[in-house]
């Protein structure tokens, strides 16, 4: 089963990333790809999946706890590797501290979990996505502010989240799908057809657009400090959410494997688009991203055979 998870998945990755190197596939068709991926594919996975999907009445909201106290753990420790290690600025630690404890939720944590664990993983995976973007981005933004000589008021901050809320279709099909089950509403035939059409297509064009992208980002920045960071993201950032899981909390069932795993996802590509958008260590972002990706097939494969063995 492990093979089998794993081996479609990175494949097509890896396809993509060929495709874009080898000129097959082009920079503004990945634009595209993305887009499409984002707006549209992802969306109506997320609704029709949470809208069809039996709800559990005992949901472990501690999980969120477990993953979000391992994250934030993990993105201090990253910002202090830029600093006391590598003697970067306010903002480049803020870029280290997302490159550390900012996971691929959507276009490889997404496909993977569900892959591996089935439509029980939904739930828990979908409430990851819904608070990740809203709790971290806005949490680097400020940082990079200050770095730069900014500053971030808190009403700034909350503006910030409420659009990242309102603009972002992802959350949007997650709220849209819960609605509907709690409501007990249904599409009609030939709608619901053309919704699970657009929601099939978004794991092999999530993880094409992933390798694609992965094969547009340049190879600036030194290796030292991606390889610094690998460890605090592949291992420490899973290990400390399964500390906080269990043995803090004592969770059980689909919520530790989800939260633990979605862990140890590789970083997430807003790292680097933040790092480009901000001039505030791209170079380590990108590097961090292309050499944690690769990595990751050995971390969580061993993760996915642990915790599927049984």
């Amino acid at each position: 089963m492990l093979i089998e998870t794993v081996t479609p998945v990175f494949g097509i990755i890896l396809l993509g990333f060929l495709a874009l190197r080898f000129g097959w596939f082009s920079e503004s068709a990945t634009r595209g790809l993305v887009a499409f991926v984002f707006n549209f594919a992802i969306p109506f996975l997320l609704f029709r999946s949470l809208a069809q999907t039996e709800l559990p009445t005992d949901t472990r909201w501690g999980f969120l706890v477990a993953f979000y106290g391992g994250s934030f753990v993990t993105y201090g420790l990253g910002m202090a590797l830029g600093r006391w290690v590598f003697h970067w600025r306010l903002d480049g630690q803020a870029i280290f501290g997302m490159s550390a404890g900012f996971s691929n939720t959507v276009l490889l944590g997404l496909p993977i979990l569900l892959t591996a664990y089935g439509p029980e993983a939904s739930l828990p995976t979908f409430l990851i996505i819904a608070f990740h973007g809203p709790t971290l981005m806005p949490l680097t933004t400020a940082l990079i502010q200050m770095g730069k000589g900014g500053r971030v008021s808190p009403g700034e901050q909350a503006r910030v989240v409420l659009l990242e809320l309102v603009r972002n279709p992802i959350i949007m099909g997650i709220l849209a799908g819960l609605v509907a089950n709690f409501a007990g509403l249904s599409l009609p035939g030939p709608i619901d057809r053309v919704v699970e059409l657009l929601g099939g297509a978004a794991v092999p064009c999530a993880l094409f657009s992933l390798g694609a992208s992965l094969g547009t980002y340049p190879l600036t920045g030194d290796v030292a400090p991606a390889l610094a960071i690998l460890p605090l993201k592949l291992v420490i950032h899973p290990l400390l959410v399964w500390i906080l899981a269990v043995p803090v909390l004592g969770l059980t069932g689909i919520w530790v494997p989800v939260a633990v795993t979605m862990a140890a996802m590789p970083s997430g590509v807003n790292a680097y688009l933040f790092g480009a958008h901000y001039d505030a260590a791209p170079g380590v972002a990108a590097r961090t991203l292309l050499l944690g990706t690769v990595a990751s097939v050995g971390t969580i494969s061993l993760i996915l055979f642990l915790f599927t063995r049984g």
